[in-house]
């Protein structure tokens, strides 16, 4: 039940942060996994450029080659194999990098907490590539390439889906690092009390129907260890505490919807990268 990559690079937002930076070397490991190349893509709103004309400095100009400069020697040092283009593109960054994301296999975007007004303005962007991509999108508060953890599927029911491009995503990924599969699947406490009281789905315990999940991607990857566990799904704080020590979480989000409360608290708040799934 292998799932093939889109064609395309990895590309990746660059505003000059130290989140966009810890971006580039995640992606890099995306780009060499992927066997695919690295653009580094950095937008200046057309309003904000400035004149050139009778030697005016090109302030914005001279900003994008600075950090794209700066985001491409970090890529180098983290595979120098890895092939990198950077570039500098004008117009709205969300317009921009939804198009960019078009034609891309992944988009990665670092975000960060740092301050309010940086935190809003990366936040919207986080949610506007995650309502509209049609490939997944990968958003890093932090990235540590040493971390030897799990890749953690992020699931929700149990119940037995040949197309779960999540799950799907998960085993390629840990494919990809060497790492093993911890799949969490959560349940709201109304889900199990009515399971509780009436049986469980389609006469199967949840255990068992996870399993089932399971099997046939454990079959293609079989070099890949799985291990699962059950949480109690709230806001978020669960699949927050798996990702101290998860070097990736992969998480579904249906398209052309405002992510919930669950997936804006994994963002806002995971330890370590979180990749965004699309599905219909």
């Amino acid at each position: 039940m292998n799932i093939a990559h889109a064609t395309g690079p990895v590309v990746v937002g660059i505003d000059g942060s130290k989140a966009a930076l810890d971006a580039v070397r995640f992606a890099v490991h995306e780009a060499r996994g992927r066997r695919t190349s690295l653009r580094l893509v950095h937008v200046i709103q057309p309003h904000l450029q400035r004149e050139t004309e009778y030697g005016a400095p090109d302030v914005d100009g001279d900003y994008a080659r600075t950090v794209l400069d700066q985001a491409a020697i970090v890529a180098k040092i983290g595979d120098p194999t890895v092939i990198v283009e950077a570039i500098v593109l004008q117009g709205n960054p969300e317009e921009v990098m939804r198009s960019e994301a078009a034609s891309a296999c992944l988009t990665v975007l670092g975000t960060t907490a740092e301050s309010s007004l940086a935190a809003w303005v990366l936040g919207s962007m986080v949610h506007t590539m995650i309502e509209s991509a049609a490939h997944p999108v990968a958003v890093v508060r932090t990235f540590d390439a040493e971390r030897s953890g799990a890749v953690v599927a992020a699931l929700g029911d149990a119940k037995v889906s040949a197309t779960d491009v999540v799950v799907a995503q998960a085993f390629q990924e840990a494919a990809m690092r060497e790492a093993s599969v911890l799949a969490v699947h959560t349940q709201a406490i109304s889900s199990i009390l009515a399971s509780a009281i009436s049986g469980p789905v389609d006469h199967l315990h949840p255990e068992s129907a996870m399993e089932v999940r399971l099997e046939p991607f454990g079959v293609d990857y079989p070099s890949v260890r799985v291990a699962s566990v059950y949480a109690e799904a709230d806001s978020g704080s669960e699949l927050v505490a798996v990702s101290e020590t998860a070097q990736l979480m992969v998480v579904g989000h249906e398209r052309d919807r405002v992510p919930g409360r669950t997936l804006t608290a994994v963002l806002r708040h995971a330890h370590c990268p979180v990749l965004v799934v699309p599905h219909a």
